[in-house]
Order: structure tokens, then sequence, then C-alpha cells
């Protein structure tokens, strides 16, 4: 991997957090039920997951879009998710959301849902991530077991390339917000360095189409040493 190749990852999850994630954390960890809704909306476009909720299971029954899924999600609690709890936690909000919608509903809306409600310790379940990762289909257990151990593998170059991330404010997709500070501070949290992490496991997951110098394809080959 070339030396400063998450520095690309970081800057490129930065920008998705300011655009994306962050308004979307924000508008949960809320009370305006309204803006909630919306908020799960738009997120299930983003992600790509809208369709595995059909929508005769929410709204053809007279319930506003997402809203089974709201009333779950809300219901949660961080600290249900610490320690041995976390895998038993998010197979039964897995179980509670695919049993509102008729046995539609994976780990991948579950983990993505879970983590703008309370971002670590959820670990994103993404179907690209686990094959960079070589994980069996709908084993959460591995995955998580795979992820961890290619994170601490990365970790110090993941915190090297978030260190620096202050230093280039203006290629942010919104450069007047965050300032370098805010920039810094929030680089500075694992969440962070996790989700910087998926979006290079995303791109390793992808069709094989070279970004920087090859990068992907020495990376899938370290991934693939790996395991």
């Amino acid at each position: 991997m070339p030396k400063n190749e998450f520095k690309y990852y970081a800057l490129h999850y930065l920008n998705l957090w300011v655009s994306q994630d962050k308004p979307c954390c924000e508008a949960l960890g809320g009370s305006d039920r309204s803006k909630k809704l919306e908020t799960l909306a738009k997120a299930a476009r983003a992600y790509s997951i809208a369709r595995t909720l059909p929508t005769r299971y929410d709204v053809g029954k007279g319930l506003p879009r997402y809203g089974p899924v709201l009333k779950i999600i809300d219901a949660e609690n961080r600290a249900d998710f610490r320690g041995k709890y976390l895998l038993p936690s998010i197979r039964k909000v897995r179980k509670k959301i695919s049993t509102k919608y008729g046995g539609h509903g994976g780990l991948s809306l579950t983990t993505k849902f879970l983590w703008l409600k309370m971002k670590s310790p959820i670990i994103v379940y993404d179907s690209r991530a686990r094959e960079a990762l070589h994980a069996a289909p709908g084993d959460i257990e591995e995955y998580y077991k795979l992820w961890h151990e290619e994170f601490t593998r990365c970790e110090q170059e993941i915190r090297d390339a978030c260190a620096s991330l202050h230093r280039v404010h203006e290629y942010t997709k919104i450069p007047e917000m965050p300032t370098p500070q805010d920039i810094a501070k929030i680089a500075a949290h694992r969440w962070f360095r996790e989700r910087v992490f998926d979006a290079y496991l995303w791109r390793i997951g992808a069709p094989k189409v070279p970004i920087v110098d090859g990068g992907d394809d020495r990376a899938r080959a370290r991934l693939k040493e790996a395991h």
C-alpha cells in the first residue's frame, strides 16, 4: 500500500461526514420525530437500502415511511451494545425490523441505521467491505472479527492520515464548515477512524478500477494474504 493512501480515504470520509452522515446523526439524536423520519428516508436512499424495506409494510398500512424502524431504533441504548452484548443486540434489532417488514431487512441496513444513532461500538456491515475481507455472507461474527483484525493492522496509518486532515481544510466539500480546529477534533475520534477504514474497504471490495497508482490492487493483495 502506498504510504499516504489512507490520506485519500480520510479526506473522502471527511467529505462524506460533513455532507451526509453528520446531518443524519444530529437529526437522529434530536427529538423532532418528523425530522428523524425524513433522515431515515435520506439515509436509506444514500446507502441504497430503501428497497430492502418494502413500503407495503409501513405506508401500505397507514404508517409513516420508516415509522416502524424509527420506533425500534429510538428505543435502543448504546449501553446495551457494549462488550459481549454487541452482536446479540444487533441481531435482536435486526429481528425486530425484519418482523415488522415481513421478513425483509438485513444486517446491512440494521447496522447502518444503528451507526447513525450511536456510532461506536457499531461497525457497519457492508457487502463490498465483506468482499474485501473475504468474510462469509451473513456471518456478522466472522465479519466483525476480520474487520477488527485488519483495522488493528492499519490503525496507526489511519491515525497518521486523520491527524493531518486539518491541514487540507480548503479541500473539504464544504470548506467554510467545519473549521480546521473542528476537523482536528472530529478526526481524533475512534468512530471517525473506523469509518475511514470502511471507506477503504468499500473501495477494495469494488470492481477493479484503480484510483491511485495501482494502490487498490496492492491493498487487495494485502487483505488476501492476511486472510
